[in-house]
C-alpha cells in the first residue's frame, strides 16, 4: 500500500491575473433626446498637452449622419452621476474618461450659445465614512459662440492614476456641462454613441464610457489565502 504525500501546488498565472480593463457604458435611461447631425455640427476635440489623446477603446465604422444626445430637458444644463459596484474586491489603478457632450440651439433670437466647460468628478461612496474625490476636473473645451439654430459636439478623453480598493465602496462618476445661453431655446447633454469625424462619410464611433484598469485580489477568497505564511507552505510541499 503506497503512502500517501503531500501535494506540491504552486499557483498559475497567465497574463489576465495582472489586470483587466473594465469598460463602462454611460448610458441614460431618464431624460429626453435630441438627434444631431454630424456632418453640419461643430466638432471640437479637446487635447491634452496640445495632443490628441488616444486609448484602448470599442469601434466601429459606418457612414451614418445621425446621433442621438440625451438630455434633461429644454433650457436646462446636463447633470448627471452613475455609480458601479465591483462584484469581487479590486484595486483600481487607471481611471480614463472617454465621452461626448453636445449643445443644440433648437430655436435661436438673440445672443450667445456655447458649452462653456465640463466638470468631471470622481467619488468612492464612503457610506458612514464619508466620500473620497479622487478627481474633480472643470475642462474648458474652448467652443466658439452659436449665433443661431445650431449644434456643437466636444470631445473629451484624459486618464487619471489613481489607487483606489473597490469591493464594499462604489465609485460614483458626475458628469456637469455647463453652458452660455441667452434668447432662445437649447438642449445639451451627453451622447452615448459619438462619431470622430463630422463628414457624412464612412468614420469611427465609439461609446460615452468610463475606462478602468484595475486588478483584482484576494480579500473576499478562502482565509488561506489571506496568510502569508500559508502561501509560502505552498511552494514548500509541506501540508497544512
Amino acid at each position: 500500500m503506497s503512502s500517501f504525500k503531500p501535494a506540491l501546488i504552486k499557483p498559475v498565472y497567465d497574463v489576465a491575473n495582472f489586470g483587466h480593463d473594465n469598460s463602462l457604458p454611460l448610458n441614460c435611461l431618464s431624460g429626453s433626446t435630441a438627434t444631431l447631425t454630424p456632418s453640419t455640427a461643430t466638432f471640437v476635440q479637446v487635447l491634452e498637452d496640445s495632443r490628441v489623446p488616444i486609448d484602448e477603446v470599442d469601434l466601429f465604422i459606418t457612414d451614418s449622419d445621425k446621433m442621438v444626445m440625451v438630455h434633461p430637458g429644454d433650457d436646462t444644463d446636463f447633470d448627471t452621476s452613475w455609480e458601479w459596484t465591483p462584484d469581487m474586491s479590486a484595486q483600481a489603478y487607471q481611471i480614463s474618461f472617454n465621452f461626448a457632450v453636445g449643445m443644440k440651439v433648437s430655436a435661436y433670437t438673440s445672443g450667445n450659445f456655447k458649452i462653456s466647460d465640463v466638470q468631471v468628478i470622481c467619488k468612492q461612496i464612503g457610506g458612514g465614512e464619508g466620500d473620497f474625490t479622487y478627481l474633480n476636473k472643470i475642462i474648458d473645451p474652448g467652443m466658439s459662440n452659436m449665433t443661431g439654430t445650431a449644434e456643437q459636439v466636444a470631445i473629451i478623453n484624459f486618464s487619471t492614476s489613481v489607487s483606489a480598493k473597490v469591493f464594499d465602496k462604489p465609485l460614483s462618476f458626475q458628469i456637469k456641462v455647463n453652458t452660455d445661453n441667452a434668447t432662445g431655446t437649447y438642449q445639451t447633454g451627453i451622447i452615448p454613441l459619438f462619431c470622430y469625424l463630422s463628414a457624412a462619410v464612412p468614420k469611427t464611433w465609439t461609446t460615452s464610457s468610463v475606462l478602468m484598469h484595475i486588478h483584482a485580489d484576494l480579500a473576499h477568497a478562502f482565509p488561506i489565502f489571506r496568510d502569508q505564511d500559508n502561501m509560502n507552505m505552498l511552494d514548500t510541499g509541506i501540508g497544512l
